[in-house]
């Protein structure tokens, strides 16, 4: 064989041999997107580019881990990285499944408008990702109502926790550095106190001197002073909702617009309203159509979804609204169930869910006549078991990266020759 050809021959032989060396990317495990897009890059390099831009809930396999940052193949076969805090594990991703099937049959509360274009996120906390997005006038119906410290726990750091082993070179530099330090004599024993000090400690500056029972007494417990302050917590307020498109989350309730009309909404006494419900229409001649109204309110940001309800009539008499029946100070919970009207029947019924003094729940049920309210019945009350989506397990990147084979120094190498020549 001429020895031109030789090399060349040798090159494609070498060559075949470390691919056939090179594992392939098994999968560690299956995930799903967070957000509401997510870009797919093709490096772990700030300029690197975007491959693909995946939506919520498309499922990924896990191929490599690199700290916080993952490399994942999409059901299409495009591989990319990106942060493992915008995946959510099978686990979490099968609870959101529950939890949204539970929440979709969840009666409205009430309807509103958003204030401006808003996140919709997956739990309430500003650290839950957020995986839709409400226009600026979009149109929600409210589900429920939670209170949250605004200041959560830190976002645990999977993959940054991770330190690198000091290399054997630096260790030896240190170790030499340090002995060659020029080190100062050890500092001599402070001198100890003469045998009358408790005496000598007793003069005053005068030159009086005082009795040892002046010298404070160890035998009784020392005071403690106080301490600083506690800070207080900081309390938001989330509702949940449904958009038109069915998609359920929580956004933060100062960002909605409820939408009972503001003749009505006057009357608030500046507390919030969390709830309402329409009682049927009242014609007037003046006037025209009316509605009557019940309401549920919040003086503040509570544990509960209520504190009051009211019941609103239109007088046609003297052509504005009055009250019609009014509970304060209750601890009151949603869902709020009114029932649909009979047809040609202005007899209205609804119930209210409420915690009594003894810790008790119960329901009471009402009757609206069209211009007074009635107590119907009362009954004991079990809620159903609040679920989130929270206490499921994340994405561990410390499980993954042990998954990983260990790859040798000329698998190493073949991987970075193939990197760049090839990018891939």
């Amino acid at each position: 064989m001429p020895r031109p050809l030789l090399f060349p021959i040798l090159t494609v032989w070498v060559l075949l041999f470390l691919n056939a060396c090179t594992e392939t990317h098994e999968v560690l495990g299956q995930a799903y997107i967070a957000p509401q897009t997510l870009h797919l890059r093709s490096d772990l390099s700030a300029k690197s580019s975007n491959i693909a831009e995946l939506k919520h809930g498309a499922q990924v396999g896990i191929v490599d881990v690199q700290r916080r940052m993952v490399k994942i193949r999409t059901v299409k076969g495009q591989e990319g990285w990106v942060d493992s805090l915008d995946l959510l594990s099978a686990d979490q991703w099968n609870a959101i499944s529950q939890l949204r099937q539970q929440q979709a049959l969840l009666p409205p509360q009430a309807s509103a408008t958003a204030f401006e274009t808003l996140n919709v996120h997956i739990d309430p906390s500003r650290s839950s990702p957020a995986f839709a997005q409400i226009p600026e006038g979009g149109a929600v119906a409210v589900l429920g109502h939670r209170v949250t410290p605004k200041v959560s726990a830190p976002v645990r750091s999977p993959g940054f926790t991770i330190q690198r082993p000091q290399s054997q070179k630096k260790q030896r530099k240190e170790q030499k550095d340090h002995s060659n330090a020029f080190h100062l004599p050890p500092k001599p024993a402070p001198p100890k106190p003469p045998a009358d000090w408790l005496a000598l400690s007793a003069e005053r500056i005068d030159g009086s001197e005082e009795s040892a029972a002046a010298t404070p007494d160890k035998t009784k417990p020392a005071i403690a002073k106080p301490g600083p302050p506690a800070k207080p917590v900081v309390l938001e307020d989330w509702t949940l909702i449904r958009t038109k498109a069915n998609e359920i989350g929580w956004v933060l309730t100062r960002n909605l617009l409820f939408s009972i009309p503001d003749e009505v909404a006057q009357y608030a006494e500046g507390k919030h309203i969390t709830a309402f419900f329409d009682l049927g229409a009242v014609n007037d001649e003046i006037k025209g159509q009316k509605h009557n109204w019940l309401w549920t309110t919040a003086a503040s940001a509570l544990p509960y979804d209520f504190d009051a309800w009211r019941v609103f009539t239109w007088n046609t008499r003297h052509h504005r609204f009055e009250t019609s029946f009014r509970q304060r100070d209750l601890e009151g919970y949603f869902p709020v169930h009114v029932d649909a009207a009979e047809p040609g029947s202005l007899l209205r019924n609804f119930q209210i869910i409420t915690r009594d003094a003894d810790g008790k729940m119960r329901r009471r049920s009402y009757t609206f006549d069209g211009r007074l309210v009635h107590a119907a019945g009362i009954e004991d009350y079990q809620p159903g078991k609040a679920n989130s989506a929270g206490g499921a397990n994340a994405i561990d990147t410390r499980e993954l990266q042990s998954k990983l084979p260990h790859a040798g120094w000329l698998r190493r190498q073949w991987t970075a020759v193939k990197h760049r020549l090839f990018g891939t």
